[in-house]
């Protein structure tokens, strides 16, 4: 983003800038166009500890610390070259060899010709807030993988990939799941689905709403539209509060080589072929949660398999990155014939890079491929 230019201040009023800046609570600076630092005030040596002039020029890399200094180089560099803010976060070492997390901020300022004058900037201390992100973010990383990495049934002739997306990068949390397991009579149940918000609120419902289909799979009539259903009833029985959940939950059984699903308002699977052709496999039904008893209009459907096809199970944030819903699903048609026709090794991943590029996904994005092998 570019700042409208600033003209530069006459001499008179940097020198108040730098008088009004020395009450400031936190460390100002001026850099001349190159970047090289001027001036700071005295609340950089008063954490440092180090004289005023060993801070000038490029003297303040040494505070930095050694694993920060190539991230505020680039970004600074960036700056330079773009004329745009910089807005970095590194850890400078204090007075007594300890380190602290600080905002570095910068803009320009113009002489009248255009051209870059100086820089001002400002180093704020975030250490606190910095470290509860970094134990939230921890806490929240344990917490997905608890929900998601497990490890699938291994079925011969059968090949399970994932790929899981925040669109909450900070809280690397969603409410978006995939699940697969064997059923008691040998076949393999699979599941995937997105429970309305975000954070862990969303996440904690994607855990009951994922486990309720577990339970119902392996408990009861495992026809797939039998298991949404009851799987409906039992979070309605669990909470006076039921998210909206889209769900899809499927069986494959290897001896038929065949696949039967049921969906609960989910996007509908897709299907690519030996031949390199993809297809977009029907469903119907309504979502978990908006009616205790689910309509009778939820369907099971049934395909035959060939080997060399791929199943592809999604959520919206696939598709729907750019707010073009139609363009989403034609790329991830493309997207998942390519997959077969190139062999690909990671589908899911494949998929996805394919559908997004260098898109920056507006929801939570889980996908979950089956490919069919030859035995």
């Amino acid at each position: 983003m570019n700042f409208v230019a600033t003209q530069y201040p006459e001499q008179s009023a940097v020198e108040g800038f730098q008088t009004f800046a020395e009450a400031l609570p936190c460390i100002v600076w001026i850099a001349d166009a190159a970047g090289k630092v001027e001036w700071h005030n005295r609340e950089l040596w008063a954490y440092t500890g180090r004289a005023l002039q060993a801070e000038v020029g490029w003297g303040w890399m040494p505070s930095v610390h050694i694993d920060d200094r190539r991230s505020i180089t680039r970004d600074w560099a960036h700056s330079l070259a773009s004329g745009t803010v910089l807005d970095s976060v590194v850890r400078l070492r204090g007075e007594h060899g300890s380190y602290r997390w600080f905002a570095v901020r910068a803009r320009p300022f113009y002489d009248s010709n255009g051209a870059i004058a100086k820089w001002f900037g400002t180093l704020t201390d975030i250490h606190d807030r910095q470290i509860a992100v970094e134990a939230n973010t921890h806490m929240v990383d344990a917490m997905m993988k608890g929900y998601l990495s497990k490890k699938f049934p291994t079925v011969k002739g059968l090949v399970f990939d994932t790929l899981y997306r925040a669109a909450n990068v900070m809280e690397k949390i969603g409410g978006d799941w995939y699940d697969v397991f064997e059923l008691p009579d040998g076949r393999i149940g699979f599941s995937l689905g997105d429970v309305c918000g975000h954070g862990v609120d969303a996440a904690v419902k994607m855990g009951e709403a994922k486990q309720a289909i577990f339970v119902a799979a392996c408990l009861g009539d495992p026809a797939p539209e039998t298991v949404l259903c009851q799987a409906n009833r039992v979070l309605f029985l669990n909470n006076h509060h039921v998210s909206i959940t889209t769900a899809l939950y499927g069986i494959v059984d290897v001896a038929r080589r065949t696949v039967t699903y049921a969906s609960a308002g989910h996007h509908p699977p897709i299907l690519a072929r030996a031949n390199g052709e993809a297809e977009v496999l029907p469903n119907h039904g309504f979502p978990l949660g908006v009616e205790e008893h689910m309509p009778p209009r939820i369907k099971t459907h049934e395909f035959a398999y060939e080997f060399g096809s791929t199943m592809v199970l999604y959520t919206d944030g696939l598709i729907e990155f750019d707010h073009d819903l139609i363009d989403g699903e034609s790329r991830l048609l493309a997207a998942a014939a390519e997959s077969v026709r190139c062999g690909a090794a990671h589908p899911a991943k494949f998929i996805a890079n394919q559908v997004l590029g260098d898109a920056t996904p507006i929801d939570d994005v889980a996908v979950l491929t089956l490919s069919f092998l030859e035995e």
